[in-house]
């Protein structure tokens, strides 16, 4: 059966991966930079964030929720697992400068700076 699925199910589909990736976005602002994350479905006490020099790490997990006992699936192409992204920013990173929110299934990452553009 698995040598079934794997022959039938394409190679790059979300049931095949230990981990998903969220696009990310980073921006330069006028009070440092924004990086962006898209992570619809995940609650705010499912992610970590940290810092290590320049880099910051967001990990975290998406569960499905909404499964019900008796249920079954036709189709799944949600990633439904942990996630992990590094992003390395061009400044040293401080704890205390970083700021988060969660909006519209994104998670923004404020990160103050008083570097010059």
């Amino acid at each position: 059966m698995h040598l079934m699925r794997r022959l039938l199910l394409p190679a790059d589909n979300a049931f095949w991966e230990a981990h998903w990736r969220p696009s990310t976005d980073l921006y330069r602002t006028p009070e440092g930079y924004l990086v962006k994350l898209d992570i619809a479905g995940v609650r705010p006490e499912d992610v970590r964030i940290s810092v290590s020099g320049r880099k910051l790490k967001v990990k975290g997990s998406r569960r499905d929720r909404a499964m019900h006992e008796g249920c079954r699936c036709y189709r799944l192409e949600i990633a439904y697992s942990g996630f992990e992204r590094e992003i390395e920013l061009p400044v040293e990173l401080d704890p205390a400068d970083i700021a988060t929110e969660f909006r519209d299934g994104m998670l923004l990452v404020r990160i103050s700076s008083d570097e010059g553009e």
